[in-house]
């Protein structure tokens, strides 16, 4: 099976991400996304507790995007590389990919073994409003590079992230719509982010 990766802090989860799954669904070859959340995070980023981000991201799941519990389990440094070789490891059967935003492609030379994942893997980039798409200018366009950027006339780019969501909720906003109703709820209940 063709399984693409989305890996990141889900701090907390929201309705971009699935945004980003069904997208990748849509306009590649991909049969299942898994939402991946790190264990801790490579750059040291402050995020909630692993088990509330674990928790929330399961409620975001169906029978084709998926939660991989793979790098929390194996308490994963965060590093791509890791999470790839292991899952390559534990699941020879699959073909894997990652799926990331364009916004982080600007860092991607900060990732552990950037190269070496970017010839073995295909990264298929979802655009994201005012983050640029030049993998030229990022110094990502050397054709060993498997950077696929996801192109379609009905892709729908939206500029929801965990920081804007975190925000409103300090700023005591509404955050409905921007996550899942039962995100929401467990957001609450948990008191997270306040």
């Amino acid at each position: 099976m063709k399984i693409g990766i989305l890996g990141g802090q889900f701090n907390p989860p929201h309705s971009g991400h699935l945004i980003m799954a069904r997208q990748t669904l849509d306009f590649t070859p991909m049969e299942q996304i898994w939402l991946t959340p790190c264990f801790q995070h490579t750059f040291d980023k402050n995020m909630a507790a692993v088990v509330h981000r674990k928790a929330m991201t399961q409620m975001m799941t169906n029978h084709q995007i998926k939660y991989c519990d793979e790098e929390i389990k194996n308490q994963l440094s965060g590093e791509t590389w890791q999470l790839m070789e292991l899952l390559d490891q534990q699941y020879s059967q699959h073909r894997f990919s990652f799926v990331l935003g364009s916004d982080n492609l600007k860092y991607f030379k900060k990732w552990g073994q950037w190269q070496k994942l970017a010839q073995k893997y295909v990264f298929w980039v979802i655009p994201r409003p005012t983050f640029d798409l030049d993998l030229k200018k990022f110094g990502l366009d050397k054709k060993e590079y498997q950077f696929k950027i996801i192109n379609h006339p009905l892709l729908a780019k939206t500029n929801i992230s965990a920081t804007i969501i975190r925000k409103r909720i300090k700023n005591k906003l509404s955050i409905n719509y921007l996550v899942d109703q039962k995100v929401n709820l467990y957001i609450k209940r948990y008191k997270l982010y306040l």
